[in-house]
Formats: C-alpha cells, structure tokens, sequence
C-alpha cells in the first residue's frame, strides 16, 4: 500500500525522518510519500483535510480533534520533552506581565505556554503572538522584537548559549517525563487497515533502535532537515529531547492536558472521550520487532509485509 505520510520540523520527528531517509518503510512492505511542509500549520491541515494518510504530530492535536467525525487518534511516540518557555537574558516568569510572548497554535507549545502563564497568574495578562514558522520566531526573538517565546530543540539549546533563559522546561509544569511529538493515525485508518499503522510504528521501531546504537551517525542522515545546525548542536538537542515510540505509561501525562487544550478552544472542559489514544498498533509492532530469546525456536518473521 501507497501512504501519503505527514511530519513536523522538530527533532522530536527524529524517528520517522531516520526511517524515510533510510528506506526503513521499504523493509516493511510499504511504498510512502511524502510532501515538502510549506508552514508550521501544515502538518495540521494535511491530517485534518485528508491530504495525509498518518503522520507525526504534537501530542495535543488528538485532543484539540477530538469532537471530529472522523477525530485522529495517538498509537505511538516519537519524541519526548525537548520544548521550553524561552525568555531574553535576565528574564523571570513574573517579568512576563505585560509582555509579548511568540507561540504556535494548535501545538503543544501553545498548551505548554498556556499551563505556565496559568501557573505564574498570568492568564490573559501578556500578548500571544503566533509564529509562521521555528526560523520566524527565533528571528523575532533575537531581534528583541518579543521578550519571550516558546520553541523546541534544537533551537532551544542554540538560543540558550545565545544567553536566553529557560523559564519552563515543561518539566515543572507536567512532570520530568512528557511527549512533544506522536504518531496520529484517522480513527477510519485504523479500523480499515490496522496492519498498515502496525508497519509504520515497525519502521520508527527499527529507526529508534539505530538512534540509540548510533546517534551520531543516525543525525547525520537526516542533518539536511535541520540546515545551519552542527551535527554537535543537533547531539546536543536530541540529549533534551530523546526519541521515544513506545509511549505505554504516559497517556495521563497527555490526557491530563484535556481541560488546557478545551480552555484554549473556548469548549467547556468535560471528561476526554474514550479512544483519544490506542496503542493496540504499538504493542503488535513491539511484539513483531522483539528479539528472539537466544536459544528459543526461530519463528519466521515477515520482513517485507505487513
């Protein structure tokens, strides 16, 4: 099967930029394409309009969906932490009243930024402005032209050296363990073709597995998605924001978001529906790629089906 597959710009996607850079997906029996993002909201619209079949997205778009007849559903991870509240140099959170903060609609940033302002009683008290693009917003940033922004890595680690200030890893705010980005399939895909959305999850598997082995080489491969950024500075970024498929063990974390997300939607925070994430896909894809015990009857795998 031929599959139109979608993705952000973030070094959170490490894992499904590893696989179509390497051909991963070939190795599974499936033939993708993929188009070039012309704007941060792109990945956005292609999942919501049906000009992509799946893809990588930040974890709150399945939330932000939810109400769709055809809503997108979480089945796997790709990346984990790696956003950040940035502020200029000297900057506190207090010091926010009044500001102009950079941020991205319908992304977990603006969830993140959200959760931050609320915490510090800055709700409604500083001036959000949304970012075209990661490049527009640092430009804005070093300009002085906004006293604050939010952004991931690895930009995050450039501009820190740079002298801006951390105000919020996340961290403080959602725990020491969050997704950024997830694999979203359509509900109708899911149902319709689950073995389709198994061999993906298989393919980011094997890239994971390349990432921990060989990270070095693994950045070098896709470095071309990331020009002006230094093999060192991309190390750097992927050491704050790991690669991670397996995302059994934070669906709170990312269900825990749903009173923020309905906020932001100006909807009345209800209980999430059921299905927001099923990770039915995720665990064949573990248990088709588990190594054979040593010394246990080989079982044929298929390599070049799904």
């Amino acid at each position: 099967m031929s599959l139109k597959l979608t993705h952000g710009s973030a070094l959170s996607n490490l894992p499904l930029f590893l696989a179509l850079d390497r051909d991963l997906f070939a190795d599974v029996g499936l033939r993708v394409a993929v188009s070039p993002l012309t704007a941060f909201s792109a990945t956005v619209s292609r999942l919501r309009d049906g000009s992509a079949d799946l893809g990588t997205t930040g974890f709150t778009q399945a939330l932000a969906d939810a109400d769709s007849a055809d809503p997108l559903v979480i089945v796997a991870g790709s990346g984990l932490r790696g956003m950040a509240v940035l502020g200029q140099r000297g900057m506190t959170a207090a010091g926010l009243a009044g500001r102009t903060i950079g941020a991205f609609a319908d992304d977990p940033m603006q969830a993140l930024l959200e959760d931050v302002l609320s915490r510090h009683a800055l709700t409604g008290g500083v001036f959000i402005r949304f970012m075209p693009s990661l490049v527009e917003a640092a430009r804005q940033f070093r300009q002085g032209e906004i006293a604050a922004l939010t952004i991931v890595e690895p930009w995050i680690s450039r501009l820190a050296r740079e002298g801006a200030v951390v105000l919020s890893d996340g961290a403080d705010v959602w725990g020491p363990s969050y997704p950024d980005t997830v694999l979203v399939a359509p509900r109708s895909l899911i149902d319709r073709r689950p073995e389709v959305v198994t061999g993906v999850i298989r393919a980011m598997l094997r890239a994971q597995r390349i990432i921990e082995n060989q990270p070095r080489a693994a950045l070098a491969t896709v470095a071309h998605r990331f020009p002006g950024f230094s093999l060192d500075e991309l190390e750097a970024g992927l050491a704050r924001q790991p690669s991670q498929v397996d995302l059994r063990g934070l669906e709170a974390t990312i269900l825990a978001r749903w009173p923020t997300i309905r906020n932001l939607q100006g909807k009345t925070s209800s209980t999430p529906p059921a299905g927001l994430i099923d990770l039915r896909r995720l665990e064949a894809a573990l248990e088709a790629e588990a190594p054979i015990p040593s010394g246990a009857p080989s079982r044929e795998r298929t390599m070049n089906h799904v």
